[in-house]
Formats: C-alpha cells, sequence, structure tokens
C-alpha cells in the first residue's frame, strides 16, 4: 500500500518471477558448520544456568540507570558521502546530502519495563530531521509507536507487506509497503527490501502473518545492506552477489538459548554472513542496548572483537583516512558514526 506523499516516491516495476528466490549456494553445508560450532562452543551451559543468568541480569537492570551515550549532531555531509551512525539496538541512522534515514527506531528508555543499559545516541536535531524511516518487521522493539510518534510527520516510512495498518494513523507523509525485490526511490536514496529468515507476527494479541524485510541501500555511491533481525541463510550469498554491499550492518545479539539462531545471528553467524555478503565493513548492531536474550549483554561485542583478530580484520573507523579496500570491523559505540565515499 502507498499513500500519497508530497515528495512523490516511485516505486520500481514487480520483479520477474523468480528474480528474488534466492538460491541454496552451498548455504546448507554452512549453516551445518555452524550448528557444530555452535554446540561446541555453547554445549557446556546448562539450560537452567542459561535461565538463571538471564534472570539475574534482568533484575540486575532495574537496579541500574541507563548509561549516557553521547549524541552529537552528524550535519549533512558533503557530495559523494554517506555518514552512518549507531543509535542503539537494531536503530542505525544513514545521513547523505540530502536525506536523513532511521532503521527499526527503537528510542525509549525502557522496554517492557526493562531499562536499557545504553542511551539511544541520537541528537534531538538529528531526530528531527528524518525524512525516511525503515522497519524491519512488527516485533515491538523493531516497530515501536512510541518511537515512531516523535519522528516528524514528513518523513516516508517504508514497511514490510502487511504492516501498513499498524502506521498509517500516526499520520507520517507516506507509508510505502514495499515486499522483498521491491525498490523505492527518494532524493538521493534508492531501497530495496530484500528477504529475511525471520518470523513477523507482532505478538501479545497481535498475531497476524506480517512480512519481515531486510534493506539494501544505496547512498551516494556506497551500497549499505541493513539485516534488520535474522537468522543465517542463503539470502546473503545471494544479496552479495545482487548488490556487492560495501556496508553490512548485521546484528549480532539473541543467540542463546539455542533455539533463538533460527531467527537470530551470533557473531559467528554474522561473520559467515559477512563473507557471503562480501562486504568491505561489518558494523555490529542489535547488542549492549537491551538483555532480551540469555548471553551476558557484553558477550555479543567481545566475542565479534576476538573472531575479528582471527580473520584478520581491522577494528577501525572507516573515515575516509585509511585503506577503503580492507576489510574490517567496524565496532561502533552508541552514537559513534563511520562516513563512507564512494569507491574510486
Amino acid at each position: 500500500m502507498a499513500s500519497d506523499s508530497t515528495r512523490s516516491p516511485t516505486l520500481s516495476p514487480a520483479p520477474a518471477p523468480g528474480r528474488a528466490s534466492l538460491a541454496d549456494g552451498g548455504a546448507t553445508e554452512r549453516r551445518a558448520e555452524l550448528d557444530r560450532a555452535h554446540r561446541a562452543l555453547l554445549r557446556r551451559t546448562p539450560a537452567l544456568l542459561l535461565s538463571l543468568r538471564f534472570l539475574a541480569a534482568a533484575l540486575g537492570r532495574l537496579g541500574r540507570g541507563t548509561r549516557p551515550s553521547p549524541g552529537p549532531a552528524i550535519g549533512r555531509p558533503p557530495a559523494g558521502i554517506a555518514a552512518v551512525t549507531f543509535v542503539g539496538h537494531a536503530t542505525v541512522m544513514v545521513t547523505t546530502p540530502h536525506l536523513r534515514i532511521l532503521t527499526d527506531p527503537m528510542l525509549e528508555r525502557s522496554f517492557f519495563g526493562l531499562p536499557r543499559a545504553r542511551a539511544p545516541g541520537l541528537a534531538a536535531a538529528d531526530r528531527d530531521d528524518v525524512g525516511l524511516v525503515l522497519i524491519s518487521h512488527a516485533h515491538r522493539d523493531h516497530l515501536c509507536l512510541a518511537s515512531l510518534r516523535a519522528l516528524p510527520r514528513q518523513a516516508t516510512i517504508v514497511v514490510p507487506p502487511r504492516c501498513a495498518d499498524l502506521v498509517t494513523r500516526l499520520g507520517f507523509a507516506g507509508v510505502i509497503e514495499l515486499a522483498p525485490g521491491r525498490s523505492f526511490a527518494l532524493q538521493d536514496v534508492m531501497v530495496t527490501a530484500v528477504p529475511v529468515r525471520h518470523s513477523g507476527a507482532r505478538g501479545l494479541g497481535d498475531y497476524a502473518r506480517r512480512g519481515a524485510s531486510g534493506y539494501v541501500i544505496g547512498a551516494e555511491g556506497t551500497t549499505i545492506y541493513f539485516a534488520g533481525d535474522t537468522g543465517y541463510f542463503s539470502g546473503f550469498a545471494e544479496i552479495g552477489r545482487r548488490f556487492q554491499p560495501d556496508v553490512a550492518l548485521l546484528p549480532i545479539g539473541g543467540y542463546e538459548p539455542a533455539p533463538f539462531r533460527d531467527e537470530h545471528m551470533s557473531p559467528l553467524d554474522a561473520a559467515y554472513a559477512f563473507d557471503d555478503l562480501g562486504a568491505r565493513v561489518l558494523i555490529p548492531i542489535a547488542h549492549g542496548s537491551f538483555p532480551l536474550s540469555y548471553e551476558p549483554l557484553d558477550a555479543p561485542l567481545a566475542w565479534m572483537r576476538d573472531l575479528a583478530v582471527r580473520r584478520g580484520l581491522g577494528d577501525g573507523d572507516s573515515s575516509g583516512g585509511g585503506p577503503q579496500e580492507q576489510r574490517r570491523l567496524a565496532a561502533l559505540e552508541h552514537g559513534e558514526t563511520c562516513f563512507f565515499r564512494k569507491r574510486r
């Protein structure tokens, strides 16, 4: 569904039959390899201990405040530059010379009464300048109505199939339902929805069959892949072949207990996905904000950094001062920004 917008958004024609399908490409074997590796790494932690650890972490959050995050305003960059800011959880801000984008805005200080560990790293001036919002799925920590109400109404919001009814009444200038394989252009940005391995039902009384998507963002000569929430699947290799992303925004939390990996990724899953995508920079997301699964809150990023060392990925910024073709991990703090320039 698309509503009228003063910005005249456009949708590409529907893809030809089979064009958006994702071939297996050896992913079955790679997933089996990942399953074996995770069993070896995590099997020594009994389920009861995991449950007690999660309960202790949740209760501990109730007795602690939320740490502030730096949120300096990010000015519009010059032509040919795109800025990527890790706001927190799955919320990322992409800033171009002509548009400011926010993914899965989760700006609340708590989630179902559970205080967040780190405040969202987003300046009020930047929040009020958002022109495009991308929603990956309807889970309440990704499609947060309270956070959406805090955004400017002149923005356009893109949602997966069968999710428009959740946001239409909020009064945004445009509401676009974008199915995987479809594209949407606004200002200097092209957004294409891509498949994920994740359920879309909102839960807690709303069990309608809703869609879930990742997004490929083309901005100022840089291609940015936002995975939203997903388990490891064959689609990463196909997305890599089709779009050749420069930057991969991959979730790394929510992998314990083991069944959670059906729809979420561990740092090891993300490392495999990064290889499949062939991207040059990995920015981890979905970590360090809320204790929503059984692993310790700081464990995903620590594991990701250890994997980066083992795989020869540098951990540093991408401001343009270093070698642009080097594959690297950019582990951003809440509110920290990387700048990417068009490849020469």
